[in-house]
């Protein structure tokens, strides 16, 4: 018995150390090929749960994101946004839909939702930043860590940090994000927690 309990203790130990995998040899080569992939993911839909803060005010939500293409449908839940609302929103402009049926529609996504929730949120470049990916046609600074994937990056006005990622369906993807904008009238902040992925 003691024999036993040694082994198992030696194996457990193993375990726990463990090494990581290696990082890459060329982590621009790995970043490009990755980026290139991610670029024909269009098809997918998340779980999660988003949290929002500002200096005076915070809010939650649960999440639901489908991506069918170029048309998108996210469902928020909670006390953010007062209730239920769905948002949909293509190439064409976007609408949003209330609990209680009230529909309201812009031609920009970020504009309709601001109106309707109060809360500014990046949901055209985060339709990108999800995947790991920059927004494509605007000006980014990135940094990758040692596999070649997004750690953080700059765009449009916001601050991304990549903390954890995911396997889900031969890809890498994000499952938390920390997403922050800063300008002299306001700081908001906004963490993004990915439950469940799934791609096609």
């Amino acid at each position: 018995m003691r024999v036993f309990l040694l082994l198992l203790a030696l194996l457990l130990a193993g375990c726990a150390t463990a090494p990581e995998r290696a990082p890459v040899a060329d982590i621009a080569a790995a970043w490009n090929a990755r980026q290139a992939r991610l670029a024909r993911l269009e098809t997918w839909s998340l779980r999660g749960r988003l949290a929002l803060r500002t200096a005076e005010e915070g809010a939650h939500a649960s999440l639901h994101w489908v991506r069918r293409q170029d048309v998108h449908r996210v469902d928020l839940a909670g006390p953010f946004g007062g209730g239920r609302v769905r948002v949909t929103y293509d190439g064409s402009g976007a609408e949003l839909r209330e609990a209680d049926g009230k529909v309201h529609r812009d031609a920009s996504v970020q504009e309709l939702v601001a109106r309707a929730t109060g809360w500014w949120l990046p949901l055209e470049g985060l339709n990108y930043w999800v995947v790991g990916l920059p927004a494509p046609g605007a000006p980014a600074q990135r940094a990758l860590d040692p596999w070649g994937r997004l750690q953080r990056l700059r765009q449009l006005g916001w601050t991304i940090e990549f903390l954890e990622y995911v396997r889900e369906g031969g890809y890498e993807l994000p499952r938390r994000l920390f997403i922050r904008r800063a300008s002299p009238e306001e700081t908001l902040e906004v963490r993004l927690v990915i439950e469940d992925w799934a791609v096609r």
